[in-house]
């Protein structure tokens, strides 16, 4: 039992990260339905998603990430492609994280410190960096608690906020802007990068675990998500602010900011940590780099971007949703269709070949990935 609980933590706390600190704020741009329901389809996707790249890991031999698998199975042209999304992906995610999680360490010790808020940025980077240094195995020792943690606070901000909800907020809805939830709760929902270790976890254990935490692991940020949306929308309707946390002062009072920025703090962390070791282990793996050259690019590009300047992460989220989607979503749907004939082990489960599913995923991601590039770029 312990390895499930631990695999079902990492992945969590893996996908509950600063992409969920935007959910409310592009809900509040749509309205609380049309986001609900896109948090409702798009959980069941991801979750079919996680469970073909679970798959894929099981049926293959050979230690890979993503980039390895695509080039195992679809070849060299879609190992480029999946190359350049995952590194765009990574070190994106990496740069947001440094921002906003920084953001809730100033918030949290701003009142007792007078240091520039860049300081509180270059903490949150060099704990990072430490733990990504020396590893999974530190990490996972976290994630149970961390995990837990994620779901008490929640709910206790959900209960403190029950009573100032106002149902009216929730009842609007705003058609132009029906898709802009789409590529930021992709983006929310995406754990892919640890599917990997979460099998290393079960290595040689009850195969049958290791899909339970993989659903169980991606449907609880679901509902911890719909949760959040909830509170926050129906607390402060179309005003939400991009980073959800800081409108709700006037409403609940300055102890709510601090609640979240411990939340936020915790969430982007432990997704920051589990990120990078990911990538460090695409580079040791797919590329054969030095760990520690591995490590070094793995935090001081992010941090190089950091200085250079990007603070407007809602954005930056929604691209990467969609990029993530149209690239790497339909990259894993076709090479699961590849491994299910040219796989070398038998496989801890066997999802089936599920072609109508699978073609849908695919129409939806693609199309998803085009509406997001044109609305951006017009």
């Amino acid at each position: 039992m312990k390895p499930f609980l631990f695999a079902t933590a990492l992945l969590m706390s893996t996908i509950v990260g600063v992409g969920m600190f935007s959910l409310p704020y592009a809900g509040a741009q749509s309205g609380f339905m049309i986001a609900g329901v896109f948090l409702i389809i798009l959980t069941i996707i991801i979750t079919l998603l996680h469970l073909f790249y679970g798959e894929i890991v099981s049926r293959t031999k050979e230690k890979h990430r993503l980039v390895g698998y695509a080039d195992y199975y679809l070849g060299k042209k879609w190992k480029s492609l999946v190359t350049v999304s995952v590194i765009v992906g990574f070190y994106g995610s990496l740069l947001v994280y440094i921002i906003v999680g920084g953001g809730f360490l100033y918030d949290i010790f701003s009142s007792t410190s007078n240091l520039p808020p860049v300081l509180f940025n270059l903490i949150f980077f060099a704990i990072g960096a430490i733990v990504i240094y020396f590893g999974l195995r530190f990490v996972s020792g976290l994630d149970l608690l961390m995990g837990f943690f994620l779901i008490l606070i929640v709910f206790l901000f959900f209960i403190l906020g029950f009573k100032y909800i106002d149902l009216s907020n929730l009842k609007t809805y705003n058609w132009k802007n029906i898709f802009i939830p789409y590529g930021v709760t992709l983006y929310s929902l995406a754990g892919m990068s640890i599917i990997p270790e979460l099998k290393e976890i079960f290595a040689g254990k009850n195969g049958k675990l290791y899909k339970k935490a993989i659903i169980l692991g991606t449907v609880i940020p679901g509902i911890l998500y719909f949760i959040f949306i909830l509170t926050v929308m129906g607390l402060t309707g179309v005003n939400t602010t991009p980073e959800a946390i800081n409108g709700l002062v006037s409403i609940l009072g300055k102890k709510v900011v601090l609640m979240g920025a411990i939340f936020g703090f915790l969430a982007t962390i432990t997704s920051f940590f589990a990120l990078g070791l990911c990538l460090k282990e695409t580079f040791r793996y797919d590329f054969k780099i030095n760990k520690n050259i591995a490590w070094f690019l793995v935090c001081f590009v992010p941090l190089v971007l950091f200085f250079l300047g990007a603070y407007n992460f809602v954005t930056i989220i929604i691209l990467l949703g969609s990029l993530m989607g149209g690239i790497e979503g339909t990259a894993i749907v076709l090479i699961y269709s590849r491994a299910k004939k040219m796989g070398n082990q038998i496989p801890d489960y066997n999802l089936g070949k599920m072609t109508a599913i699978r073609y849908i995923m695919v129409i939806f991601f693609v199309l998803g990935f085009i509406y997001t590039l044109w609305k951006v770029l017009k």
